[in-house]
């Protein structure tokens, strides 16, 4: 009896030992797997971090590229504009100096996104009127091409707001031109606004156009800088759309059919002072 004790107590001790080696086996699994996941974490956002990086010291070259570019853009647009007066008598000369003038109210739409893109400004708010706004970015967006695009402007009760008007024509004007883009065999472009009283009182906006949409696997990405499926443009316009909104603590959605086209649904707050 006394013989068969260390032979169980070594059986006991082995059976612990083996126990405790698996059980050490499964955690140094576990933490080599975890130690993969935190490499893979760390390795993704060191390359956020130098994509920011590059962002920004594009952002700042834009930025010195932008002013350099527009102070002798004004000049021309000038000239352009005196030129279409003095053909007035010939429309075909007069179509080709029209021309000059859509190019360069072009240019200085992409020249005002990349600014605002390397500012990232904030919103200096006063009393706006979003019906005048919206006439106002439809004028502007008058040498884009959209003679075959017929365009409806609704404007539902209350259209004062607190808002930055300069930054508000920029997003207008950015959503109208993508819109324009997207019908390419013509279509229809519908802006409404109304006020809507839900937990937080905001006025809604919604830009609708009929045109090729956007593809599910796009959707998540129209908003991030320099992203486009267009043959043209920088990628820049929505990214703007969505940096406006924000600097006013807004909201954005976008919901699209490919084949039938897209909308985007903005929401600013009402600040108190407008409350009816």
């Amino acid at each position: 009896m006394n013989e068969q004790l260390p032979v169980e107590l070594l059986s006991d001790a082995f059976n612990v030992f083996r126990d405790a080696s698996r059980k050490l086996e499964e955690q140094y699994a576990l933490l080599e797997d975890r130690i993969d996941e935190l490499s893979l974490e760390l390795a993704e956002k060191n390359k956020a971090i130098e994509r920011t990086r590059r962002l920004a010291a594009m952002g700042e070259m834009a930025a010195r590229v932008a002013h350099e570019i527009r102070n002798p853009l004004g000049s021309m647009a000038i000239f352009a504009n005196l030129l279409e007066r003095e053909l007035a008598s010939e429309p075909e000369k007069q179509r080709l100096a029209n021309h000059i003038s859509t190019g360069i109210k072009s240019l200085d739409n992409l020249l005002s996104n990349m600014l605002l893109f390397a500012s990232s400004p904030e919103a200096k708010l006063k009393s706006v009127d979003i019906r005048k706004i919206v006439e106002d970015s439809l004028l502007l967006a008058k040498g884009h091409d959209r003679s075959n695009v017929s365009v409806k402007a609704e404007f539902c009760g209350q259209t004062s707001i607190m808002a930055d008007g300069v930054l508000l024509k920029q997003l207008f004007l950015n959503l109208i031109i993508n819109a324009i883009d997207a019908m390419d065999e013509g279509g229809s472009l519908k802006i409404r606004t109304k006020v809507v009283d839900d937990r937080q009182r905001y006025m809604e906006i919604k830009v609708s156009d009929s045109g090729r949409g956007i593809k599910k696997e796009h959707i998540d990405r129209v908003f991030d800088p320099f992203f486009s499926t267009k043959d043209r443009g920088t990628g820049l316009g929505l990214a703007i759309v969505s940096t406006v909104v924000n600097a006013h603590s807004g909201f954005i959605d976008v919901n699209s059919v490919a084949g039938e086209g897209t909308t985007f649904t903005i929401g600013f707050p009402l600040l108190r002072e407008y409350r009816i």
